[in-house]
């Protein structure tokens, strides 16, 4: 019984790492729309997503994560 408890919380575990993990967009605009531009951030977590685009945006200026 204790194996098929394990085994079931290993497959459990193994499925939340691997569905997470997504690609987003991160769109940077300004008053100029010629200089806009859009970053790909692949395979990572929402919020560590917004947290790149965030932080970019502090560097560049107005980001948003799509």
């Amino acid at each position: 019984m204790k194996a098929i408890i394990f085994a079931f919380v290993g497959i459990i575990t193994a499925a939340g790492f691997c569905s997470c993990n997504k690609d987003f967009t991160c769109r940077c605009t300004f008053a100029d729309t010629t200089r806009n531009f859009d970053i790909k951030i692949e395979k990572v977590r929402k919020n560590d997503a917004k947290v790149l685009c965030t932080d970019y945006g502090q560097f560049v200026g107005n980001c948003v994560l799509q």
